[in-house]
């Protein structure tokens, strides 16, 4: 009698076929369905064709022979249950794997096109904004509606939408720079000052929501600088203006969170500049990008050697303009684009963009804005494009509602939807779900905005 016919006459006699496994011989496999048989992948959909950036998809897997697991994100899924997976915020495609067996779900998400008014309960405006470790943007320094720069220190929750306090600085300041450090804490670097001879430089702690001088103080007070965190953990800041009738500084300073001291590097910038850029094209190497001297005269493209304490000039290929205030979005691709600002000469809003690869030097002539824009903010979305707003577009004081959406492969932009508010002076900062924050900003009667706009 062979395997099976012994299995047939156990299951007649009413005997468990487990019994069968003493007779020695490899297993059949199961039937499907049943443990131990070979994994099947029967359906695995969508709620949806498509998606909205922030919507959270629902999916249903059928499957037989195993447990069912979801990428990215690992995770479990019972079969015929519905699941509701974390907000999109670009196209994604998810893998189910059941066992050896896998089937992929692309699913296209796209962005609104539109902007939603919040309140903030409280007015800002020149302030800086910087997501923290926690994914929170915090809001610090710049001008409120009283007579002195506030010190609070204000939080937005992307899961809620909401605005909460998070603390306070030791002064209020604005033309300052925030640098989010790898503990989370972060710097907060020169500017003007609520009181003059208070703390340069201050470590703020999301955490407690306290504010303290950093251990040692830099060697010069600058406001109008850039300071760029590199692949170490240090912080780079660079020139920028500094006190007695606005006198441009060529001094570049060194951040060492481990000792909380700051280093004058031995190296003096070939160009003064102030309201420059910064680009980390490596881990050593750093760009300044526009600005201009305080005379207004243009200045070339610089590239900083951290390591070998030295600078080159750069000879670039176009836009010799002294270019001040200009936004600088890091897009998702891990590039640059710069865009708008103004001529240092005339106050004139610009249009010219560029756009910056990393990983070496090039800089390379983007699509020019529809409309010529200083004081404005940029951000980028996970489409690879960048969404431009606001600002002033004249040499008179006239803030904008207009918005473009800058794509750094086309020749031209987008017009955008309009923001509720006309602002500048504001800033937009990208979510991790793929949505843009939009913070105040001065309206056209020059008073702080208390309200958020939100992009999707």
């Amino acid at each position: 009698m062979n395997r099976r016919e012994l299995l047939r006459a156990l299951a007649a006699l009413g005997l468990p076929g487990s019994l069968a496994a003493c007779g020695g011989g490899g297993q059949d496999s199961a039937a499907p369905g049943v443990p131990g048989s070979a994994p099947v992948i029967s359906a695995f959909t969508a709620d949806k064709a498509a998606y909205f950036v922030g919507d959270a998809p629902v999916v249903t897997a059928t499957f037989s022979g195993g447990t069912g697991r979801i990428d990215p994100g690992n995770i479990a899924i019972a079969s015929g249950t519905p699941l509701t997976l974390p907000s999109l915020s670009s196209t994604t495609t998810f893998r189910l794997t059941v066992g050896s067996a896998t089937r992929d779900l692309a699913l296209p998400v796209a962005y609104r096109n539109s902007f939603r008014t919040i309140p903030m309960g409280f007015a800002r405006a020149s302030h800086v904004a910087v997501t923290g470790t926690d994914g929170r943007v915090l809001i610090l320094g710049g001008e409120g509606q009283g007579g002195m720069p506030p010190l609070d220190v204000m939080a937005f929750a992307p899961a809620t939408e909401t605005f909460v306090r998070a603390g306070a600085l030791t002064t209020g300041r604005f033309s300052h720079t925030a640098t989010v450090l790898a503990d989370g804490t972060v710097l907060v670097v020169g500017g003007s000052r609520t009181v003059s001879g208070t703390t340069i430089a201050e470590l703020f702690d999301p955490r407690t929501g306290q504010a303290r001088a950093t251990a040692g103080q830099p060697a010069v007070q600058r406001s109008r600088h850039t300071a760029t965190r590199l692949a170490d953990g240090r912080v780079l800041i660079a020139g920028g203006l500094t006190p007695g009738g606005n006198v441009g500084s060529d001094t570049v300073e060194l951040y060492d969170p481990a000792t909380q001291q700051f280093t004058r590097l031995n190296l003096r910038l070939q160009a003064t500049r102030y309201a420059h850029v910064a680009v980390p094209l490596t881990a050593n190497l750093v760009l300044l990008y526009g600005g201009a001297t305080v005379g207004g005269a243009a200045v070339r493209p610089e590239v900083v050697d951290v390591v070998a304490q030295s600078s080159d000039l750069l000879n670039p290929p176009f836009d010799t303009t002294p270019r001040l205030g200009a936004s600088l979005v890091k897009r998702s691709t891990g590039d640059y684009t710069t865009l708008g600002g103004e001529d240092a000469l005339d106050g004139r809003p610009l249009a010219a963009t560029a756009n910056i690869a990393v990983g070496g030097i090039s800089i390379q002539p983007g699509a020019p804005l529809s409309t010529a824009r200083t004081m404005h903010a940029s951000a980028a979305l996970s489409d690879g494009r960048v969404l431009v707003t606001g600002g002033n577009d004249t040499l008179a004081y006239h803030p904008l509602a207009s918005t473009e959406l800058y794509g750094p492969t086309s020749t031209t932009t987008v017009a955008g939807p309009n923001l509720a508010a006309a602002r500048l002076l504001h800033t937009a900062t990208a979510l991790p779900t793929g949505k843009v924050l939009v913070v105040g900003g001065l309206d056209p009667d020059r008073v702080a905005l208390s309200t958020a706009e939100i992009y999707s």
